[in-house]
């Protein structure tokens, strides 16, 4: 049993020794008990300089070993990839990422840690710009959404939006936050919600235009409904109550009519 321990000891020390990264181990003190070949290349230690040393030694400062620390238990004793510098025996600073957890025993005792010290590697620089490309793409998208229902002043006192492509539940949000901000900025008095370009296929969106009536008639405007599609229509039938106070009509051209004379206005040809 004993020459059998030896020899899966050697195996895991060579495994270890075979990893690309920094891979310390310490006890409840923070003493190092385990270093393998990549942590003395990146301390510029050697072996003997390293085991028995406190682990506060590898890094930055003590408040950074503490700081490191700190984040592990706020983790639930694990972190991946946390950002931190590793100092080395020449006093030099190298930025490194470090994956660590806490080790405890049967009974839950804390007995140590160990942890993975990997050196900041040229691909950050691509994480950068994947990073930027995704921000461009969110920003991108956010624009979408607002040209996608987009909300803009007719008349004096009249504002029509228009809902294009596909309309659930979270557009939707999108869309009541867009339109009461205009009605307190523009301090409209009716607003005509075009819905003959709109795809609605969840019931949900009912709600939501409930929803939306009631808000901008709180805001103090009237608020005109056009091109109200068959499905939409079933489902709002139950909240037939809650919405009674928008007018609803099967055409933009009969809504605007209506929209018009709610502030006096009207459409008459010329001579």
């Amino acid at each position: 049993m004993e020459k059998q321990s030896k020899h899966r000891g050697g195996h895991l020390e060579a495994l270890l020794n075979g990893c690309p990264d920094a891979i310390l181990a310490i006890d409840a003190e923070g003493t190092i008990k385990f270093a393998n070949k990549e942590a003395c290349k990146l301390t510029e230690r050697s072996m003997s300089e390293l085991i028995g040393e406190n682990i506060v030694e590898v890094y930055e400062s003590v408040e950074a070993a503490r700081e490191a620390n700190r984040k592990i238990y706020e983790a639930g004793g694990t972190v991946h990839d946390m950002e931190t510098k590793t100092r080395t025996k020449s006093g030099k600073l190298i930025p490194v990422r470090v994956s660590a957890s806490h080790l405890y025993d049967s009974a839950g005792k804390y007995i140590g840690g160990v942890g993975y010290f990997a050196q900041y590697r040229p691909w950050s620089g691509a994480e950068a710009e994947v990073k930027a490309r995704v921000d461009e793409l969110e920003d991108m998208l956010d624009k979408w959404k607002t040209l996608a229902a987009p909300v803009f002043e007719l008349y004096p006192g009249l504002s029509i939006m228009i809902v294009v492509g596909h309309l659930d539940v979270d557009r939707f949000e999108h869309i009541i936050t867009n339109l009461l901000n205009h009605v307190t900025v523009v301090k409209t008095r009716v607003v005509l919600l075009d819905l003959s370009a709109a795809i609605m296929d969840e019931e949900k969106v009912a709600e939501q235009l409930k929803k939306t009536v009631r808000a901008v008639r709180l805001m103090g405007a009237e608020c005109v409904v056009a091109g109200m599609q068959t499905a939409l229509a079933r489902a709002l039938e139950p909240l037939i109550t809650d919405i009674s106070m928008a007018k609803n009509f099967s055409c933009v051209e009969l809504a605007l009519e209506a929209a018009l004379d709610i502030i006096g206005c009207q459409i008459s040809e010329k001579d």
